[in-house]
C-alpha cells in the first residue's frame, strides 16, 4: 500500500494507530513515575530517581507534541519544569512530590477518557499549570514555599468534564482503562523462547508422524490423536509466528514527521512517499533497521534533494520525493529508499579517494562507478563541502553498513547524478516460514528459498544439457540463454575430488533481481516447508548462508543466501541482463513463450497445462485412490486431496497413474491422466475455442493439434469452497496479479477471447510499465496483493497523465457490497471473480465496446452471478 504525506486517509489511520500505542506506552511510564515519586518522597536527595522521572514525563511530553495533543503537552511541560528544577539541584520539598502527584493523576483521567473517545478530552488544567509554574519559579530563585503553597492533592483534581450521572467515577476510569489493556507487551527474548519450544515441537511431531504411517497393522486411534497433535501444533506454529512477524509500516510511520523536520531545518520542500507497508518484518529486526534507515534519510534530504530555488533552475519540481519501498525478494525483504536528488557525483568521489589514500591513480582509472560508489561506505569519507547538525561528518554510512551486515544483510548503491540515488537493504526473514528446495552436494545437504528457484535442468548423462566452457568458466546454454555457473562443493570447500572431471547432477537456476545464475548440486532431495532461524554469529559471518532450518528428522541444514553466492562469486555483470531502453516500444508485449506440459488423457488429442500450475508430479498405486462423488480421493500429506479425472476416459486399468498436483485459491487438487509426454516451450496462441467447459482452445505443435485444460473447470469441481472465495480490434489489456497461478491461468482466457495480453507481477512493476509508455486498453488487477493492494494501484495508475478513464476490471474474491463500495470509490469499473472466466470477459468486452449499461447496473449483475 502506498501512502504520501498528502493522503489524509491513509494518515488518519496511521495516527488511530499511534494514539493506541500512545496510551500503552504512557500508562506505562505513568505507573513506574507514581512508584517513583513514591521513593522519592522517602528519600528526597536520591538523584537517580528524580533524573527517572524527568525521563518519564519528557518521554509523554514529546509523543504528545507529535500526535498534536496540547492539553497533555502543556501539562507535561509544567511538570517537566518542576522535575527540570530538582534535577538541576533544588531543594525537593513535599509541596513538589504533592504537585507532581497530582499532575500524573490528571494524566490517568485524560487517558481514562481518551481510552472511551479516542481523542483528547476538552478541559483547563489552568490552576493546576500556574502552581506547576510557580513552584518551579520558586524552585530555581531558591525562594521558601509558603505555608499556603502546600496544596492539597483534592484542591488540583478538577473534573475533565460534566459529571456523568449514570456511571459512577471508578467505572468511568475502568471503561477507558480496558481499551488501553487491549494489547499486552512481551519480551522479545520470551517469544524467542516459545519458538524455540515450537521448533522442537514440529520435530517432535513429524517424528510422530513417521512412526505412526509405519505402524505394524495400523491403529486408528492412534493415527486420529497423532493427526490432532499435528494439527495442534501447525496452529502454534502460526499463532507464534505471526506474533514475531509485525508490518514494516509500523517503521514507516515514524517517517513522514522526521522528513517534515529535516525540511524544516534545511529549508527545503520534501516529501516521502511509501510502498509496501504491510510487508511483515521480525519484530527485533525492525528495531534494528530504525537507526540505519534513519540516517539513510537523512542523508537523501541533506545531500540528495536540491533547495527549491536550484531544483526550479534546472527543470525540477520545487518539492523533492523521498521514496521507501518494502517487498520480498528471493526470500528477503528488500527495502529501497530513493530520491529524485542531485545524486552522487562521481569526479568527488574519484578525487576524494585519491586525496584520502584510498586507492593509486593507476588502479582507480579502472574502477566502474558501482565500485567508486563502494567508498561511500568506508569510515570518514564524505564528499560534502561541510559539516551541518544533519550529516556530512562522514560518520554513518560505515555504520549503517555494520549494522546490516550484522544481521545477515547487506546494502547497495545505485545513482544517476543529476536524477537521484538509491540505497537498497537486503534483510533476510530471520523467522518465517518458506517453501524451500533441499539440495546434496559432496554429502551434505542445504536448503534455499523455493521463490528464487527459476527451474531445475538434469546435466550430463542421461540429460540433454552438459556444462560448457567460456575462457574456462563454467556456463550453461538453456534455450536462448547462456548461464554462468557456480559448483556448490567448490564454493563452499566440500571436498570435491581433484581428478573428478565429469559434472553430472542438476543445475539449480536462481533468480536474484534482474541477475539470473546456475547452481550446480548433485541431488534434490525434497521440497518442504521450513521455519528459518537466525545464524549463530561464526556461521553469519562465511556471508552465503542467510539461516538455519530444523528437518522433520531432526537434522540442522543451513540455508543458502543466492545473493551472497551471486556476490561471491563474482557472477554479478556476467549473470545481470543488459536493460532495455526505456521507450515505449520496450514494452511492446511480446509473444513470449511458456513452459507446458503435454500429457496423454483418454482418446483424441494430447492435453496441455502451463507448467507453472503444477505444484508436483506424483505417480499413485491405483488402490490409493478411493471412489468419491463420481471423482476419486486420496490421503496426501496429512490431509484428503481430490482427484478429477482431465477427461471422462482415462484408462484406470494401470497398477499407477500419473498425477498432476494443481494449487491455487488456497487449495490443492488433483488431475488424473495416463502418461506425460513431454515438457516444452511455446506460444500460448489459442488458435480455436473449444465448446467443452474443461478445454479452453487448440494449439498446433510440431504439426499435431494439442488441447489446452482449463485449471479452473477442474478447480471449481474440486475446491467449490475455495474458488467461491477466491472482439474485432485486438485490445490490449494489462493483467496484474501477484500469483504466477492466476497469471498463467487468466492469461490464456483474455488471449483466446481476442485481446493481447501483457503480465505484471505487482502494482509497482504495472505503473512503471504505464509511466514508461506501455499503451493498455484496460487493466484487470488483483485486489489482494502485498506491496500495493488494487484498490491503490486504480487510484495511483488514474493519477498518472492521460490515464484518469482507464477503464480498470478487479478480481475479487467475493462480490460482497462492502467491496463494491470500495471498488467504485477508487474509480474500478467493475469487480468479477478470479474463477468466473465468462462474467470476466464479458466484464472486458462491456467496458471496451463502451455499451450503454449503467456502471451501477453492470455492477449488480455481475454481484448478482457471484452470488449465484
Amino acid at each position: 500500500m502506498a501512502s504520501t504525506l498528502l493522503m489524509r486517509p491513509e494518515i488518519d489511520d496511521a495516527m488511530d494507530e499511534l494514539l493506541n500505542d500512545f496510551l500503552v506506552e504512557t500508562a506505562e511510564h505513568i505507573d513506574a513515575a507514581t512508584m517513583e515519586l513514591v521513593c522519592l518522597e522517602k528519600d528526597p536527595s536520591d538523584r537517580a530517581l528524580i533524573a527517572s522521572l524527568f525521563r518519564h514525563v519528557h518521554t509523554i511530553k514529546g509523543t504528545s507534541g507529535f500526535l498534536k495533543l496540547p492539553r497533555v503537552g502543556r501539562l507535561t511541560h509544567s511538570t517537566e519544569a518542576l522535575i527540570g528544577a530538582l534535577r538541576d539541584g533544588a531543594p525537593v520539598r513535599a509541596s513538589h512530590v504533592t504537585l507532581i502527584f497530582a499532575a500524573v493523576d490528571r494524566l490517568k483521567d485524560i487517558l481514562a477518557e481518551m481510552g472511551r473517545s479516542e481523542e483528547e478530552p476538552a478541559g483547563d488544567d489552568e490552576e493546576l499549570v500556574v502552581a506547576l509554574e510557580d513552584a518551579t519559579r520558586r524552585a530555581r530563585l531558591g525562594e521558601a514555599e509558603p505555608p499556603a503553597a502546600e496544596i492539597a492533592e483534592t484542591d488540583l483534581a478538577a473534573p475533565l468534564a460534566e459529571p456523568r450521572a449514570a456511571q459512577p467515577p471508578n467505572e468511568a476510569h475502568a471503561a477507558g482503562v480496558a481499551h488501553i489493556g487491549e494489547t499486552v507487551r512481551v519480551s522479545v527474548n520470551v517469544l524467542d523462547r516459545l519458538m524455540g519450544i515450537v521448533s522442537e515441537l514440529v520435530s517432535t511431531r513429524n517424528r510422530l508422524l513417521e512412526l505412526s504411517s509405519a505402524w505394524a497393522g495400523g491403529d486408528e486411534a492412534m493415527s486420529s490423536t497423532v493427526q490432532t497433535l499435528s494439527n495442534i501444533t501447525s496452529d502454534l506454529q502460526d499463532a507464534v509466528m505471526s506474533a514475531r512477524m509485525q508490518p514494516v509500516g509500523r517503521l514507516f510511520s515514524t517517517l513522514p514527521r522526521l522528513v517534515r523536520d529535516l525540511a524544516h531545518d534545511l529549508g527545503k520542500k520534501i516529501v516521502i512517499t511509501t510502498e509496501g507497508s504491510d510487508t511483515e518484518l521480525d519484530r527485533q529486526v525492525i528495531e534494528l533497521i530504525r537507526a540505519p534507515l534513519t540516517h539513510i534519510i537523512r542523508n537523501s534530504a541533506d545531500h540528495g534533494i536540491e533547495p527549491p530555488a536550484e531544483r526550479a533552475r534546472i527543470g525540477k519540481n520545487e518539492t523533492g520525493v523521498i521514496t521507501v519501498r518494502a517487498a520480498y525478494d528471493a526470500g528477503q525483504i528488500i527495502i529501497d529508499i530513493a530520491d529524485d536528488g542531485r545524486g552522487l557525483d562521481v569526479a568527488r568521489i574519484h578525487a576524494k579517494a585519491l586525496a584520502n589514500g584510498l586507492v593509486g591513480e593507476a588502479d582507480i582509472s579502472k574502477f566502474t562507478d558501482s565500485e567508486l560508489f563502494e567508498f561511500v561506505f568506508t569510515p570518514g569519507f564524505s564528499t560534502a563541502d561541510g559539516v551541518t547538525k544533519v550529516s556530512g561528518r562522514g560518520v554513518g554510512m560505515d555504520v549503517v553498513r555494520e549494522n546490516i551486515q550484522s544481521i545477515g544483510g547487506s546494502v547497495s548503491l545505485t545513482s544517476r547524478y543529476g536524477r537521484g540515488a538509491c540505497v537498497t537493504l537486503r534483510i533476510p526473514l530471520t523467522l518465517a516460514i518458506t517453501p524451500a528446495l533441499i539440495l546434496t552436494s559432496n554429502g551434505s545437504r542445504f536448503a534455499i528459498p523455493q521463490m528464487t528457484v527459476v527451474e531445475l535442468v538434469g546435466v550430463g548423462d542421461g540429460f540433454e544439457h552438459a556444462i560448457q566452457y567460456i575462457h574456462d568458466a563454467p556456463v550453461l546454454r538453456l534455450r536462448n540463454d547462456v548461464l554462468p555457473l557456480l559448483d556448490l562443493s567448490t564454493t563452499l570447500a566440500l571436498g570435491r575430488p581433484a581428478e573428478e572431471e565429469t559434472r553430472d547432477g542438476f543445475v539449480v537456476v536462481l533468480r536474484v533481481g534482474a541477475a539470473r545464475f546456475g547452481l550446480l548440486v548433485e541431488t534434490i532431495a525434497d521440497v518442504q516447508e521450513v521455519v528459518i532461524e537466525p545464524l549463530v554469529s561464526a556461521l553469519a559471518r562465511l556471508g552465503v548462508f542467510s539461516g538455519q532450518t530444523i528437518l522433520g528428522d531432526g537434522s540442522v541444514v543451513l540455508i543458502l543466501d543466492p545473493a551472497a553466492l551471486l556476490e561471491h562469486g563474482g557472477l554479478q555483470r556476467l549473470a545481470e541482463r543488459p536493460a532495455e531502453a526505456a521507450t515505449p516500444e520496450a514494452f511492446t508485449p511480446r509473444a513470449e513463450k511458456t513452459r507446458i506440459i503435454l500429457v496423454k488423457a483418454g482418446p483424441g488429442p494430447l492435453k496441455a497445462l502451463p507448467l507453472s500450475l503444477v505444484l508436483r508430479i506424483e505417480d499413485v498405486p491405483r488402490e490409493r485412490l478411493i471412489p468419491s462423488d463420481g471423482a476419486f480421493v486420496m490421503a496426501y500429506r496429512d490431509s484428503l486431496l481430490p482427484i478429477i479425472p482431465a477427461t471422462a476416459d482415462v484408462a484406470l486399468d494401470r497398477p499407477s497413474s500419473p498425477i498432476l498436483v494443481l494449487s491455487g485459491a488456497g487449495q490443492s487438487m488433483g488431475l488424473l491422466i495416463e502418461d506425460i509426454v513431454d515438457v516444452t516451450d511455446e506460444i500460448l496462441d489459442l488458435q480455436r475455442e473449444s465448446n467443452s467447459p474443461h478445454i479452453l482452445g487448440s494449439i498446433q505443435l510440431g504439426g499435431e493439434i494439442v488441447e489446452f485444460l482449463d485449471a479452473t473447470y477442474y478447480m471449481r469441481i474440486a475446491c467449490p469452497a475455495a474458488v467461491a472465495r477466491g472482439v474485432s480490434k485486438r485490445h490490449r489489456i494489462l493483467l496484474v496479479d501477484d500469483k504466477a497461478f492466476f497469471r498463467d491461468m487468466l492469461a490464456p482466457i483474455l488471449g483466446s477471447a481476442g485481446y493481447e495480453v501483457t503480465t505484471a507481477a505487482s502494482a509497482p512493476e504495472a505503473l512503471s510499465f504505464l509511466r514508461k509508455g506501455l499503451a493498455v486498453e484496460a487493466v484487470v488487477t488483483d485486489t489482494d496483493m502485498p506491496e500495493m493492494d488494487g484498490y491503490n494501484f486504480a487510484r495511483a495508475l488514474h493519477e498518472l497523465p492521460g490515464l484518469a478513464d482507464l477503464p480498470v476490471v478487479a478480481l475479487a474474491a467475493q462480490a460482497a457490497p462492502s467491496v463494491l463500495a470500495a471498488a467504485k470509490a477508487c474509480g474500478i469499473a467493475s469487480v468479477t471473480g478470479k474463477f468466473d472466466r465468462r462474467a470476466l470477459i464479458e466484464c472486458v468486452g462491456r467496458l471496451l465496446d463502451k455499451a450503454d449499461t449503467a456502471p451501477r447496473d453492470l455492477e449488480l449483475r455481475i454481484m448478482s452471478e457471484l452470488a449465484a
